[in-house]
């Protein structure tokens, strides 16, 4: 009777373990993915910046071809982040399928 009980507490403490490392991945593809929205706002806030000319403009340092190609590389930095969440999410289901599939879950 002792020995059962101590397997089924057992058997209950993995499975929820599954189930929260399954959210845990989830949960960081999903802050991710805020991150690349987040560095999408502020490159296009930076290429808004540099077609209206806004702001403090520096010879050299802030014109708006520099100001254009920073946006650039933080539009590029946003697609990199973009692609992160997304494959941390096919991650995650892969994982949750290959586990279903050995009837882990």
């Amino acid at each position: 009777m002792k020995n059962g009980i101590m397997l089924t507490v057992g058997l209950l403490l993995s499975l929820s373990q599954v189930a929260f490392s399954q959210a845990a991945q989830e949960g960081k593809a999903a802050k991710k993915e805020m991150k690349a929205e987040k560095k999408m706002a502020k490159a296009h806030e930076k290429r808004m910046e540099a077609k209206t000319h806004k702001g403090i403009e520096i010879a050299g340092v802030s014109d708006p071809k520099t100001r254009m190609k920073d946006a650039n590389r933080k539009e590029e930095k946003a697609q990199k982040k973009e692609i992160k969440a997304e494959a941390a999410m096919m991650k995650a289901s892969a994982k949750e399928a290959k586990k279903k599939a050995a009837k882990v879950d």
